[in-house]
């Protein structure tokens, strides 16, 4: 477990916002150990997330109403984006089980990126620190491979499956040349 100080010092006090903790327990099903344990987000981090949603369709903390058909609706929390694509890919919590997907909006997907809010707080935290300590190409392969380890350590189910959205991160940091 990292404490707040941690996350405040990784991701700089200036570069989070908070996010309602208190309300989303008593509001949403999912079980309070899927919830990290500081209500602050990083605002953004690099080219794998940000919470800067200003100019996107949808507003940070938006609720989603997704129907499955059958199966009922999906109920969503949107938490963030890739950078690159705020527009249309968005990290949401299911209200439910606590997981961290991934909605692809134009063409409806949805791919787990974790399997609780926690841990993908706590991948947002060890990756700001591989940023914090990189001085360039030289070794960054060896010290994602590293990285990986750790995150694998804190949630297997997120790197599972070779094209998910971290996997693939980490494939683009370990082909580093140095």
């Amino acid at each position: 477990m990292t404490d707040s100080d941690a996350y405040l010092k990784a991701w700089e006090p200036d570069n989070v916002v908070p996010y309602p903790r208190a309300e989303w327990l008593d509001e949403f099903a999912a079980p309070a150990a899927a919830y990290p344990e500081v209500d602050f987000l990083p605002l953004d981090m690099s080219a794998v997330y940000t919470a800067d949603l200003d100019d996107a369709r949808l507003e940070l903390y938006s609720r989603i109403e997704l129907q499955m058909g059958e199966e009922g609706s999906l109920a969503l929390a949107v938490v963030g984006a890739v950078p690159a694509d705020k527009d249309d890919m968005l990290f949401c919590l299911d209200a439910d089980s606590g997981q961290i997907l991934l909605l692809g909006i134009d063409d409806g997907t949805l791919e787990l990126v974790n399997s609780t809010f926690k841990a993908l707080t706590e991948f947002l935290y060890h990756f700001a620190l591989f940023i914090d300590a990189d001085t360039g190409s030289a070794g960054r392969a060896q010290r994602a491979r590293a990285l990986r380890a750790t995150l694998t350590g804190i949630d297997r189910e997120a790197l599972a499956d070779g094209e998910s959205w971290w996997s693939v991160a980490l494939l683009q940091l370990e082909r580093a040349k140095g």
